[in-house]
Order: C-alpha cells, then structure tokens, then sequence
C-alpha cells in the first residue's frame, strides 16, 4: 500500500500539533491524560512570585505554579492557584503553604508544609481548596534585622566616641601640656634607673659566677663522695635496721616496769635514809660515830708519841742475859674531847 505525501505531511502536522499542546500543558504544570490537581493560595504581595515557579517539598518539586495575578472579588489580594502533579501524595487537613526564595538569586517558589498530626491523617484537602498561605521571611528583611541592632550600637558607640573627644579636649590645656611633659620626664628618668640597675646586676653575675662554679663543684663532690659511700650507708643502714629488728623482739616492757618497782623502792629506802632510819639514816644525822672516831685517833696518836719518847717501856734488850726490872711507871694517856 503506499502512501502519498499529503498523507505523511498531515500525520507531521497532527503530531506537532499535540506535541506542542503536551509540551505547553507540561510547562504550565497541567495534567496531560488526568485531571489537574488544583489547589490556591491568597498573598498580600506576590513578592516576584510568577507562573511556571516550582511547588516543593522540603526542596523536591511536587508542582508549579499556574497563575499569579489579582483576586478577581477583592483587587487588594494576588489569587495564587498551583497544580500538584505527583498523584500519590496527599494533603492532609491543615497543611500550610509557604511563599519562600529558593535560591540566592531570589527566585520564588511555595513550600508546602504539611500537617503530620495523628488525628488529620485520614482528612485531606479537597482539589480545589484553598489552603493557609504565609511568606518567608527574605534576606533583605533578615539583613535588616541584624543590621539595624547594629546600626544602633554603632551611633551609641560613636556618639560616646565624641564624648570623650570633647573631654579630652577641654582637659587638654596648657597646664594638663606641663603635666604630661613632667610625667613623661619622669617616666623617663625611672627608666634610666631600671637600665642602671640591670648594668649593675649584670656586673654582679660575673664577679659571682666564679663563686657559683665553686658551690656547684662542691655540690657535685659532695654528690661524688655519698654515691662512693652508698655501701657504707647501706651498711650503717642496715645495722640500724638489725638494732631496730632486735629491741622490737626483746621484752623491753618487762625491763622497763622492773626498773620502775627498783626506783620505787629505792626511793622508798632514801625516804627512810633522809628521815634518819636505819643504821645508815643514824650514822648520816648523829655525830656520835665522828666523835668517837676523833678520839680514837687521838689515842693512836699520843700511844704514838708516849713509844717514840719512852722506848723502854715497850721494848727490853739484854746484852749479857740479865732481866731488867720492869718500870712500873703507869702510861699516862690524855684524850680530848
């Protein structure tokens, strides 16, 4: 069968025709085989806001705009109507729609919040509705509330900056000149001293250095001398340690509670020496034995002096075996008192 050219440039022509009305129906966001899914939005501003502008969802687009212009009953307010095109999602009672900036750039877009509560989930919106609108706060008003803070700050700020211009000014006279130069003068002056005093400690380092070698060579001697005579102290240590060991192992309890009982009676016994009992109490507090002593030797001494002046009474030589007659004279002793 063939076909002719008019044939082929009509099917071209219906072909381009729907082409064209799928391409135009697609850039305004309509269905193409289904029903739109309309919904509208009221705004007091459109804010740049124009058709073919994304609908989304936390970013993803779920729809465009369709139509932006006037309220056809109340002038004052821009009619907003938008087309979802994902078919499954659905729009729970009181969900919000949001007039936002996408981009940096400032191109608008609606951001649909929907509502999550339990006891919506089984409420829809109805194509059609006309859902609660609000507008995003833009950057320019976000600059502006930052700034203007600031901005007042900054007036403070330089306003209490000429305050103090001013008084320093009036403080600046010729007197307040004189002032600041002799302190200054005398700043100066303080420093002078501080450099002369770090010469003089400077001096005093060096002539003490020498002194210091010798301390710190002393000090390692020292060291030298206790390291070569750890063992010894080792040693000296240990001895103590064995000391130590053995009064803890001796019964010095005992001892110490024996010599106790030994003082006690001791004293006891001095108690009575000093109250003059006892025959060593009498002999330290009578005179009598002293006395007796002193006669004693007294007697010693004149039997003494009688042998040495008078031999012959004590003493008998016979040179030719006669017997001399003893002398009757009775030894006279004296004794003093």
């Amino acid at each position: 069968m063939k076909v002719s050219k008019e044939f082929k440039v009509g099917l071209l022509v219906v072909l381009g025709i729907l082409i064209l009305y799928v391409g135009v129906n697609f850039l305004k966001g309509n269905a193409i085989f289904g029903q739109n899914r309309e919904y509208y939005a009221t705004f007091d501003n459109s804010n740049g806001l124009k058709a073919s502008n994304e609908v989304q969802i936390n970013g993803v687009k779920i729809g465009m705009v369709s139509y932006v212009g006037l309220h056809p009953e109340t002038p004052e307010i821009i009619l907003v109507k938008y087309t979802i095109t994902d078919d499954e999602l659905l729009i729970p009672e009181g969900s919000k729609i949001e007039l936002i900036s996408s981009d940096l750039l400032g191109t608008k877009a609606l951001e649909l919040h929907l509502n999550m509560a339990p006891v919506t989930l089984d409420k829809y919106v109805e194509i059609g509705d006309t859902l609660e609108s609000s507008v995003e706060v833009g950057l320019a008003e976000q600059i502006n509330e930052q700034i203007l803070p600031l901005k007042k700050k900054t007036e403070e700020l330089i306003g209490s900056v000429e305050g103090i211009i001013v008084s320093i000014n009036s403080f600046w006279d010729t007197s307040a000149a004189y002032t600041i130069d002799a302190s200054l003068y005398e700043f100066r002056d303080v420093i002078a001293k501080f450099g002369d005093l770090a010469n003089s400690l400077t001096v005093l380092v060096e002539n003490e250095t020498k002194v210091v070698d010798d301390v710190l060579n002393n000090t390692k001697t020292i060291t030298g001398n206790l390291a070569a005579k750890s063992d010894a102290i080792n040693k000296t240590i240990d001895n103590f340690s064995a000391i130590s060991d053995t009064l803890a192992s001796t019964d010095i309890k005992s001892v110490i509670v024996e010599t106790k009982a030994t003082l006690i009676e001791l004293n006891a016994v001095l108690v009575k020496v000093n109250n003059g009992e006892g025959s060593l109490g009498a002999l330290l507090h009578t005179d009598s034995l002293h006395n007796e002593l002193l006669q004693t030797n007294q007697s010693i001494q004149n039997l003494l002096d009688d042998m040495e002046a008078n031999p012959n009474k004590y003493v008998h030589f016979s040179l030719f075996g006669r017997k001399m007659k003893s002398s009757s004279t009775p030894l006279s002793t004296s004794t003093n008192d």
